[in-house]
């Protein structure tokens, strides 16, 4: 289910403009669209390659073939290369990674993924890419301060995402076998990002990501924030961690909290004249193993 939901996800973000994406053409009587989407890399190639090998998805609806075609690219491929354009791809997929947080200190970078928004594109944030979306984290002086002046701006959300409760979640995972899986429930926002799953809960992956909640910033140019997902459990009921010290033996020193219960998982909004979809937990990765 998670792999289908980013891949609908890319897909409802074209909705609105679809003759103006891709490429239509006539192939065995049947129309050809296909969606280019631009993943950014990480430093650990691994996390940019498992989004990227999770939308490698095609399908058919009403006589139409989609298909999703991924492409990698590189800090100097938005900054010097200037490859984000409505001609070159559909849709930018920030995955969970640290690196877009420093990438995106170059304004230069900053403006170029504004622009591709505003002016049409898609963009869809995972974990840390959906804290670069937003307005930033709203608490008081910490690491994540430093990390806010990075952030883009082009979701009214606020992120609640700090570094000795939610953030231990990814210090201390397995990134393959670690991130627990959490319930998040659907609420009927009429978005078809989550038809069909409206009124139900879903489990997916957590691995430190935000909850996220209303800004309220004045933005002529930001949406209204719709909720797709909401957590209905708490990580650390879930799948508790702790700190540890050392006194003849390792022993807990204390529990890790989180506080996002009840904070959305996952929104939709607009920016401009382009379409987003956050997701603070992980909908690329599986569920389980060997199933």
């Amino acid at each position: 289910m998670s792999r289908a939901m980013i891949c609908v996800a890319i897909f409802v973000l074209l909705l609105a403009g679809m003759p103006a994406f891709g490429i239509t053409c006539c192939q065995n009587n049947q129309n050809f669209v296909e969606i280019k989407v631009a993943v950014y890399d990480s430093v650990l190639k691994n996390i940019s390659r498992e989004a990227k090998d999770a939308i490698e998805y095609s399908w058919e609806e009403n006589g139409i073939k989609y298909e999703i075609v991924p492409s990698m690219i590189s800090r100097s491929d938005i900054v010097r290369r200037h490859v984000l354009t409505e001609g070159n791809f559909d849709v930018l997929l920030i995955p969970g990674s640290g690196r877009p947080y420093f990438d995106a200190y170059d304004v230069r970078w900053r403006e170029e993924v504004k622009k591709f928004v505003e002016d049409g594109g898609g963009y869809v944030g995972i974990c840390g890419g959906a804290n670069l979306a937003s307005m930033g984290f709203n608490e008081g002086l910490s690491i994540n301060s430093m990390l806010s002046i990075s952030t883009l701006g082009i979701a009214n959300v606020y992120v609640n995402d700090q570094q000795g409760e939610e953030w231990q979640y990814l210090w201390k995972s397995n990134w393959k076998y670690g991130l627990p899986p959490v319930n998040v429930y659907i609420p009927d926002s009429g978005n078809p990002v989550m038809e069909g799953f409206y009124g139900t809960y879903r489990s997916i992956r957590y691995g430190g990501g935000p909850g996220m909640y209303p800004a309220g910033v004045k933005n002529d140019k930001c949406g209204e924030i719709v909720p797709l997902a909401i957590y209905a459990e708490e990580p650390m009921e879930v799948a508790p961690i702790h700190y540890w010290k050392w006194s003849n033996g390792w022993k807990i020193a204390a529990n890790i909290t989180t506080d996002i219960k009840g904070e959305c998982a996952a929104i939709a909004t607009t920016y401009g004249s382009g379409r987003i979809v956050l997701f603070g937990p992980h909908p690329e990765k599986k569920t389980f193993f060997g199933g």
